[in-house]
């Protein structure tokens, strides 16, 4: 996200804390995992693939004279730029990599991020996180206890539904709209307090995968 879109989530981070003694924290992933085992099994097809048609080319007569050692060396230089190639572009990564295997990654980081995050530590045990990882498209959100126990399940519900998928529509909007609802839904379940402090940090944080 550019830093415009940071500030407008900031910026709605803290008009919504101002309704409710609640605390929101967004972090941002580029993604939830590495996916280091696809990338590089993507990169070993290819070049097992390269050597092969190149090896069968050889022995068609269509290339004479092929040196096996150069011809190992030019399938693994291509099996390395593929794999380059992927890890670089998410739409070929997320051609690469089951949904069940990214829901699994953001679910895992998501809950890491939770406890990292210490959202659990605020006084009223009150806070929400809004997790959002770019790759996957996907974000979820994370109320701690004192949420859970107090604000309708279905009013969470309903503002974790419209972060279903951060791929429709302006990832920066979507959040902002959730803390938006959050602040409204929780403004009588947990009323704003004078001796109100903020616990967590409203700038949007980035976690590295």
């Amino acid at each position: 996200m550019s830093e415009h879109s940071l500030d407008r989530i900031e910026q709605a981070v803290g008009e919504a804390e101002k309704l409710t003694s609640c605390e929101y924290i967004v972090v941002l992933a580029p993604a939830s995992s590495r996916y280091q085992g696809r990338v590089l099994a993507a990169g070993a097809l290819a070049a097992v693939l390269v050597y092969l048609v190149l090896y069968a080319l050889n022995l068609w007569g269509v290339e004479q004279g092929i040196d096996p050692l150069w011809l190992l060396i030019e399938s693994a230089a291509i099996g390395g730029l593929v794999a380059f190639a992927i890890s670089r572009l998410n739409p070929l990564r997320r051609l690469l990599i089951p949904k069940w295997t990214m829901d699994a990654a953001v679910e895992l980081a998501a809950h890491a991020t939770f406890s990292q995050e210490n959202v659990t530590l605020t006084k009223d045990r009150n806070a929400v996180l809004l997790y959002v990882s770019v790759l996957e498209g996907q974000a979820r959100m994370m109320p701690d206890i004192g949420v859970q126990q107090k604000v309708p399940q279905d009013a969470l519900g309903a503002i974790q539904a419209k972060l279903g998928n951060t791929d429709t529509g302006d990832p920066a909007t979507l959040v902002c709209d959730a803390i938006r609802s959050l602040g409204e839904c929780c403004k009588e379940c947990w009323p704003i307090q004078e001796d109100d402090e903020n616990e967590l940090p409203d700038r949007p944080q980035i976690r590295l995968p």
